[in-house]
């Protein structure tokens, strides 16, 4: 079971204009920040809103979800005594409102899911992806990755005890996963795991099928503590590819959840 990548972009490098990449003035006044960004990295991934058409899946993947429009229709519900509440923010505050979203701009109907899973939404989505592609399902799929941050969030979990010895984090990852290798496919995804137990560095490297593979383990902290932060890993391990590397195993083990394993290998 593999599949390969054709492109990746993360929310830190949009190098397009919001407002070419969603055009219509009116949705991006509805859309909160995550939801904007989401949205706009995702149509540069995809190279304009066009494409949209061609997807046959899209899949993304959320710890928190849309915590600000959640945020602000709750306080709504306070401030005006459960009455004349505004209901656009709770419809954005849905966890598949991204994936909504995207479909939207190109009336797509396609499979469209978004996995909820803490720290390991992102790879429960790659998994579904690979599955779909296994099976014949979906020649192409937008996989996607995003969590966003809030004050008030932020204190609650301090107050946890996070956020102590790692930075707060947040961010946005889209990548467009294919079938079949083109001339624009970047890596291949050749494995995925999730163990039941913490492995060592040499434990992970057994996954490996050769001697030169690269291995980034328990990078997360680089990006922030958020559940997706492993998505940014991936990211990583994609520039890591496109600098010649061979092969690169992204293990990550999330404030001590089931560690999780991807393989990534070069196009060969």
């Amino acid at each position: 079971m593999e599949c390969y990548v054709d492109k990746i972009k993360t929310n830190r490098d949009i190098t397009t204009d919001i407002k070419l990449l969603i055009p219509d003035a009116a949705l991006r006044r509805r859309m909160s920040h995550i939801v904007k960004t989401a949205v706009a990295t995702a149509v540069e991934c995809l190279d304009g809103v066009d494409t949209i058409s061609s997807l046959d899946a899209i899949i993304t993947a959320t710890g928190w979800g849309c915590l600000e429009d959640s945020e602000r229709f709750l306080r709504n519900f306070i401030v005006n005594n459960e009455k004349l509440l505004n209901p656009t923010p709770f419809i954005q505050s849905t966890f598949n409102t991204v994936g909504s979203q995207i479909a939207l701009l190109k009336h797509n109907h396609c499979y469209n899911v978004t996995f909820v899973n803490r720290s390991h939404s992102f790879e429960d989505a790659l998994l579904d992806a690979m599955m779909h592609i296994a099976d014949g399902a979906s020649n192409r799929i937008l996989l996607g990755a995003f969590d966003e941050q809030t004050p008030s969030q932020h204190r609650i979990m301090e107050r946890m005890g996070l956020f102590r010895n790692i930075q707060d984090g947040a961010g946005v990852v889209f990548t467009l996963i294919t079938a079949q290798k083109s001339e624009r496919s970047i890596a291949r995804v050749t494995a995925i795991d999730f163990p039941n137990h913490g492995l060592t560095e040499s434990e992970c490297m057994k996954y490996a099928s050769s001697d030169n593979a690269i291995l980034l383990y328990n990078v997360f902290s680089r990006y922030g503590l958020f559940p997706i932060a492993s998505a940014f890993c991936f990211a990583e391990a994609i520039d890591l590819i496109r600098q010649c590397k061979q092969e690169v195993i992204v293990y990550n083990e999330y404030l001590g959840a089931t560690p999780t394993i991807v393989r990534l290998q070069c196009i060969g």
